[in-house]
């Protein structure tokens, strides 16, 4: 059973077919754990590690999580291919009834995500993300929803280079507390919090987010 550690490996595969020698990693909500990963296992082809709103560990509390999103994480863990099939019902959705979608897909976000996704802009990008995932069908989608839910390999603590996490306050995708929890693990790492701002409104303006991986 692959583990989220094992993207380290991947990464450099890309990395040296690219003849590229270090990088600047951005890792959002769920791709936060395999940006650490290879914060983590490749220090010396990692230069910075800049984290927006990630999504911890499984043994971290849920405590703030939507129901929803904690219902899809446990769903995950138990039962993978229900959890991808699932997801993947409201991605046939999402291009029959794009509207419906994005109502149901906002129902228990703050009300800062939905004015952030009732931006045209802001909500062709989610759609187009969303059913992006969905191309190849949904077991890519409940692969990496377990790699995520089951214990990932390494230790947050084993990270030595620069990190910058960045995180809303009324975020319901992903509590504050997880971006506290990285915070505190990863020695030197600093927390950025803003204050008002959902799991996608903080994604609307990211020149201070991005200014980190520029540095």
């Amino acid at each position: 059973m692959p583990r989220v550690v094992d993207w380290a490996a991947e990464a450099t595969l890309v990395l040296d077919a690219l003849d590229v020698g270090s990088v600047a990693l951005l890792g959002v909500s769920g791709g936060g754990a395999f940006a650490a990963a290879c914060a983590s296992e490749l220090p010396d082809r990692v230069r910075s590690l800049l984290l927006i709103a990630p999504v911890g560990p499984p043994a971290w509390p849920t405590r703030g999580m939507a129901a929803g999103q904690r219902a899809s994480l446990q769903i995950a863990r138990h039962a993978p291919a229900l959890g991808g099939w699932s997801l993947g019902r409201l991605a046939t959705l999402a291009r029959r009834a794009p509207g419906l979608f994005l109502r149901l897909a906002t129902s228990e976000m703050p009300a800062g995500d939905r004015r952030a996704l009732a931006r045209s802009d802001a909500r062709a990008a989610f759609l187009t993300n969303y059913l992006r995932a969905f191309h190849r069908g949904s077991w890519g989608v409940g692969q990496d929803l377990r790699v995520l839910t089951r214990p990932w390999g390494f230790d947050l603590k084993s990270i030595r280079v620069p990190t910058s996490i960045h995180q809303g306050d009324a975020d319901t995708t992903v509590p504050l507390q997880h971006a506290r929890r990285f915070a505190a693990a990863i020695p030197g790492a600093r927390l950025h919090i803003h204050p008002g701002q959902g799991h996608f409104s903080i994604l609307t303006a990211p020149e201070q987010t991005l200014a980190t991986l520029a540095a």
